[in-house]
């Protein structure tokens, strides 16, 4: 049991010094947005002071809410699924480095960078991509995965 908390913490660890990292040299770019598809696929800086898509919410709240909200993910995911399960530890993984990612930007800037611009999309940063996924994995292979509930 004691293995598997030390993988998973591993891997998110590298997660977020991915997120991280790729959030510093955006900040420290200083550069315009950097067309890769014309308008629809670019890298733009900005600043997140809300929840998702810029919803304002004080920031001491936001960070309390945000730590709440991982102890709880991880205890439901712990309570439901069988960790020994990949696909349980992956998406679990994902979640909790996605959410410390932008956790970690609002105590250091006050505020999350986000780069990646899609469309007409709010621009994302890794970390919220990491939770899209997870949460997605969650959802898509709850049934195909053992819990620790018995079925009905």
């Amino acid at each position: 049991m004691k293995n598997k908390f030390i993988q998973m913490g591993i891997w998110s660890l590298i997660l977020i010094i991915l997120d991280q990292i790729t959030k510093y040299f955006i900040y420290k770019s200083n550069s315009g947005p950097v067309n890769l598809l014309g308008d629809f696929f670019r890298i733009e800086y900005s600043q997140n002071t809300g929840v998702a898509f810029g919803i304002p919410v004080p920031h001491t709240l936001l960070i309390i809410g945000n730590i709440l909200l991982i102890g709880l993910i991880a205890w439901i995911i712990q309570k439901e699924f069988d960790l020994h399960q990949p696909i349980a530890k992956t998406g679990l993984i994902l979640i909790i480095s996605g959410a410390f990612g932008n956790i970690i930007d609002r105590l250091i800037y006050g505020f999350v960078i986000d780069f990646i611009a899609v469309w007409r999309w709010p621009n994302f940063n890794l970390a919220d991509i990491y939770i899209s996924i997870g949460i997605l994995i969650m959802i898509v292979f709850y049934g195909r995965t053992d819990t620790k509930c018995p079925k009905k």
